[in-house]
């Protein structure tokens, strides 16, 4: 008896421990959850959404990324990425979703943004949905959101695993950046637009793109989005000079920039280095601006190979 009164002793431990990894197991996933989100809102989510509309192509990308997308069952007009977001009803545009469409939609999550006006948000807010909105001001703010988005939808370990996995492809080109001098830094200039030169300065992704890369932004010392003049261009003299790409006129920018005889003694086009990039990767606050870190830092370091060790 007893051995047998031992054998039952290691079954119940056995159950114990089955039970205790269990509940560590599904915690992640149990609601309903408190959420405070990026405007200090502190929203209520009462059980896994099944039925969830984005409300901005970053969140879209989010969504996907963490493996919540075929949960989404409406996006904006710009939701273009992955590609199966596409295929997803559309809810209006990004700074004029559509309410009543919205709404038809019987979602048990709204993930929305900043850019999709305040009056808005509290329009679905006032109607009884929940909505989470999302507002991050830098790299680190992104990574937080996702994590975000993940307790709010129970995908927090894919979330904390995407973040990791970010995380360290970071901070493999911050480790680059570090190890470029001061006075080695390349100066860059982003245009996102042509003949009047929008670009990036302080407070934008792509300023602290750069920092993080080893780079100069020219424009720093402006705040946000500004127009810069052609003769501030000349004097601060760029050594490469990144164009946000459109893909109905490609090379638009970068070839009017690169023939623009008023732009022609500057170091970037005398080099020839004037490169494209999609500006969904720069200026979309989502997992794919870790790819536009990379490509900042491709040719960053291409630069320094070449010009950059006299």
């Amino acid at each position: 008896m007893s051995k047998f009164r031992y054998f039952i002793f290691f079954l119940l431990v056995l159950c114990g421990i089955s039970l205790l990894l269990g509940g560590i197991k599904t915690s992640a996933a149990k609601f309903p959850k408190g959420i405070v989100d990026d405007f200090g809102k502190k929203v209520i989510v009462a059980k896994k959404p099944e039925r969830i509309v984005s409300l901005s192509p970053a969140n879209t990308e989010i969504l996907f990324a963490i493996g919540a997308g075929d949960k989404l069952v409406g996006v904006t007009e710009y939701c273009n990425f992955p590609p199966q977001a596409k295929k997803i009803e559309k809810i209006g545009g990004y700074s004029t979703p559509n309410i009543e469409a919205i709404v038809a939609k019987k979602p048990d999550l709204i993930v929305a943004s900043y850019g999709n006006g305040e009056e808005n948000i509290k329009k679905l807010r006032e109607i009884g949905l929940t909505v989470i909105a999302l507002n991050p001001k830098s790299l680190q703010g992104v990574l937080q959101d996702i994590i975000l988005v993940g307790k709010a939808t129970g995908y927090e370990e894919e979330a904390e695993r995407l973040v990791k996995n970010l995380q360290e492809r970071i901070n493999t080109v911050r480790n680059k950046g570090y190890k470029i001098p001061e006075s080695k830094k390349p100066r860059i200039l982003w245009v996102m637009w042509y003949p009047e030169l929008w670009t990036a300065g302080n407070e934008t992704f792509f300023d602290e793109l750069v920092n993080i890369a080893g780079g100069k932004n020219i424009a720093h010392d402006f705040k946000g989005w500004k127009i810069i003049s052609k003769e501030v261009v000349l004097e601060r003299d760029p050594q490469i000079i990144f164009c946000s790409q459109h893909k109905e006129n490609r090379e638009q920018i970068s070839q009017k920039i690169l023939n623009d005889p008023q732009l022609s003694q500057i170091e970037a086009i005398k080099n020839k280095r004037v490169y494209e990039l999609n500006p969904d990767i720069i200026e979309r606050p989502g997992p794919r601006l870790i790819e536009g870190l990379e490509k900042i830092n491709y040719y960053l370091q291409k630069w320094l190979e070449k010009e950059g060790r006299g």
